[in-house]
């Protein structure tokens, strides 16, 4: 089997997804549904390493849900990567996918991946789980929503507001854990 290399571009849009040696490229939203199935793919492949720079937000819940299906990965500095690209001659975007360059940096450095400590990585699974079960319940009072008598109506909207907060409460207390791993420095 040949060993892999992936490079992830992620944006608050998208997750660009690039593998070498073999130069498959896919894109997929950045959505959680999205997140999940991209780590999914990326399991069934076995990789050596997966390498994200680390641009502050978008990558955190992506390098988390990587550490809970315990796939290698590394995040590095932006500008580790652009010193690369310059180094060979590939500075210009549209001739190279930020994904393919970190795919292509991962293959050539062949960094040491940084697994995150068992009790982390149970933290971002339980994390991760309750936000499911908060999903779930958010979408179940959105259906309920439509047809509730109007006077029941605002009690409803609170609690799905309530749920809206708690979701953004957990994924803060997700990314600050992925933050302040051992991955992140």
């Amino acid at each position: 089997m040949e060993v892999t290399f992936v490079g992830l571009n992620v944006t608050s849009e998208m997750i660009e997804v690039a593998i070498r040696p073999t130069g498959e490229k896919w894109k997929r939203k950045c959505a959680d549904d999205s997140i999940a199935a991209v780590a999914t793919d990326l399991k069934q492949l076995k990789p050596e390493l997966v390498v994200m720079e680390a641009t502050g937000t978008f990558e955190l819940p992506v390098a988390g849900v990587l550490a809970t299906q315990g796939l290698p990965f590394a995040i590095v500095n932006p500008r580790t990567v652009r010193d690369f690209a310059r180094a060979i001659g590939k500075v210009c975007r549209t001739t190279h996918s930020q994904a393919g360059l970190l795919a292509h940096f991962a293959e050539l450095v062949q960094l040491e991946p940084r697994p995150l400590p068992n009790d982390l990585v149970q933290k971002l699974r339980d994390l991760r789980a309750r936000r499911e079960e908060i999903m779930r319940m958010m979408d179940l009072e959105r259906r309920h929503l439509i047809a509730t008598p109007m006077v029941v109506r605002g009690d409803v909207q609170r609690h799905i507001q309530f749920l809206e907060k708690s979701v953004a409460t957990l994924d803060e207390e997700f990314n600050k854990t992925v933050r302040f791993s051992s991955a992140w420095r």
